[in-house]
């Protein structure tokens, strides 16, 4: 066996994965990242990623954060305009948010990690096994004679992560998951870069099509809605994403002359308002998708997976000083993680399940965001 001996094993080389690095720069540990696929990749995702994350990789790295700001790729949005049955509602956010393609911006993180950290990169291997006991954590490959040893493991591997579904239960729980499609357009009518753009609908319990602009006149544009209502209304989410076409006109006259950038695809976004998700244990954390962290009410989940490396790294920290990595001293990660970010998100569900509920709240919400006090308080809230 070709034995690798490290003291953090990140499986995931997504933002997650990335922060998770970076935050462990000077921690003076042995760290890699473990990654399936080869970069650039794509992972189909909304691809909205709010301010809170990039101030968190700016926190990590000052100049990461100004190198994001200013990439190519990188489109920043300070506005968003909503609407619900013909009526429409523009927001100027105190902060901003960003859209980048995950086929760049996952390699743009893992590139700097690369670049400006001693954390080694695997690409192109799949974790097979993954076991735990009171000396370590041991992933195998497959397919390979590689064996990596370490201390600690973190899983910052996706929707589907390898390390949550062998090392804790992963049930799929459809009031607490997210089914999407997504595609590329271009050509859009009157699209602006610096304004995102949702479009609510309560035909199927409460859901969204979005449009979030990106660089070079494309744009991201997808439709989500809970699991248990796709079940129990046999929603084919496809056909349901073209009827949104037919039955908003005034999507239908800006896709007019749209062009698809590539094929519809669909995604599975796991939600953050379960709380019956196990999100550490002995030796190991999850973090991001693979800890269940996107907003109930938008979807959204990269920069909560930013947060969640940051805080995951902390606790490493804390586990190689105090020499523990037992299932109780995780606990801290815990408590940690649901102030962090597992608060708000329940919140977010609370506030989805009742305009779901009650979806006449959206009139209500729209006309009094007409007033301008009213409008300024929303947007203190994003």
């Amino acid at each position: 066996m070709d034995i690798k001996n490290f003291d953090v094993l990140i499986i995931g080389g997504g933002p997650g994965g990335s922060a998770t690095a970076l935050a462990l720069k000077k921690s003076g540990l042995r760290v890699a990242i473990i990654d399936k696929s080869t970069f650039p990749r794509d992972k189909v995702c909304g691809e909205l990623i709010h301010r809170r994350g990039i101030r968190t990789l700016g926190e990590l790295d000052p100049e990461l954060e100004q190198a994001f700001r200013t990439f190519p790729k990188t489109a920043i949005l300070k506005y968003t305009r909503a609407h619900f049955k013909g009526q429409s509602i523009l927001f100027k956010w105190v902060n901003e948010s960003y859209t980048c393609p995950r086929m760049s911006l996952d390699k743009f993180l893992l590139d700097w990690v690369k670049d400006h950290t001693n954390t080694q990169v695997f690409t192109g291997i799949t974790p097979d096994k993954i076991t735990t006991d009171d000396d370590g954590v041991t992933v195998t490959i497959k397919d390979s004679d590689i064996v990596f040893k370490g201390k600690m493991i973190i899983g910052a591997d996706g929707a589907q992560s390898t390390v949550g579904k062998q090392l804790t239960v992963k049930v799929m729980d459809k009031e607490h998951y997210l089914g999407s499609v997504r595609a590329y357009y271009s050509g859009i009518k009157d699209i602006q870069e610096e304004v995102s753009e949702v479009f609510f609908n309560t035909k199927f319990n409460l859901n969204y099509f979005w449009v979030f602009p990106e660089r070079d006149g494309l744009a991201n544009v997808g439709f989500g809605m809970l699991a248990s209502d796709i079940s129990q209304n046999k929603v084919n989410l496809k056909d349901t994403f073209y009827q949104y076409f037919k039955e908003t006109p005034e999507l239908g006259a800006r896709f007019a002359e749209a062009k698809a950038e590539g094929p519809l695809e669909g995604f599975g976004v796991p939600l953050g308002s379960n709380a019956n998700v196990i999100t550490s244990g002995e030796r190991f954390m999850l973090i991001g998708d693979a800890a269940s962290l996107s907003n109930p009410l938008s979807g959204t989940g990269i920069g909560n997976a930013i947060v969640s490396g940051k805080l995951a790294a902390q606790q490493v920290e804390r586990c190689f000083s105090n020499n523990d990595f037992s299932k109780e001293a995780m606990k801290e990660y815990d408590a940690i993680l649901k102030r962090a970010i597992i608060d708000e998100l329940t919140a977010s569900f609370k506030a989805q399940k009742m305009l779901g509920k009650m979806p006449f709240m959206l009139h209500v919400v729209f006309f009094a965001a007409k007033f301008p006090r009213v409008k300024k308080m929303i947007q203190k809230f994003v």
